[in-house]
């Protein structure tokens, strides 16, 4: 007989991901920059290379993704300054121009983090939408190393630095950015 158990969904944090800023062109004009921060990617074929993505959709980044069918990521480091998750995480592209308030540098018309672990571009290629969010699946057109260093996990970030997280962001917005 087979035994039922509960619903506890915090059993999903005991999943690892990883953190990373998401990049893309704004879907009203290509050249300005939207981004978010996101949790749910990984590899899932080797030839050719695919990642899935899987964002919510409300993300106006998503929706930039969605229009363009590209899009950037910058893996995050550890040591991650607090502002950059709070910067991406806390608020909407399409009303603030998230990338004017950090440091980055520009690959083929895509955004990323000036200081990350490595960078990937990726050419989207399948979605699938479900109630809550959208999986993308995408072809890696490029990728490369950065820096050496341990990535920031989702779990990293809710165990002891969601709280710094939060103090720089406030900062931020006390200050009128």
């Amino acid at each position: 007989m087979r035994k039922v158990f509960s619903m506890d969904e915090t059993a999903l944090f005991k999943l690892t991901h990883g953190l990373y800023v998401l990049g893309a062109q704004d879907k009203n004009n290509s050249q300005r920059l939207v981004g978010s921060i996101v949790d749910a990617v990984m590899q899932v074929a080797n030839k050719p290379l695919v990642i899935a993505l899987s964002c919510h959709n409300r993300s106006y980044t998503k929706s930039c993704i969605e229009t363009n069918g590209r899009f950037s990521l910058s893996v995050i480091c550890k040591n991650v300054n607090p502002f950059v998750i709070g910067n991406f995480g806390f608020q909407s592209s399409e009303k603030v121009d998230k990338w004017n308030h950090v440091d980055y540098i520009l690959k083929n018309d895509l955004p990323y983090l000036k200081e990350n672990l490595a960078m990937l571009e990726a050419r989207v290629v399948q979605k699938v939408v479900y109630e809550s969010n959208t999986l993308f699946l995408a072809e890696l057109v490029a990728c490369s190393n950065q820096n050496d260093g341990v990535p920031l996990t989702y779990n990293d970030y809710r165990d002891y630095f969601k709280n710094d997280v939060i103090k720089a962001f406030t900062q931020f917005k006390q200050k009128g950015e």
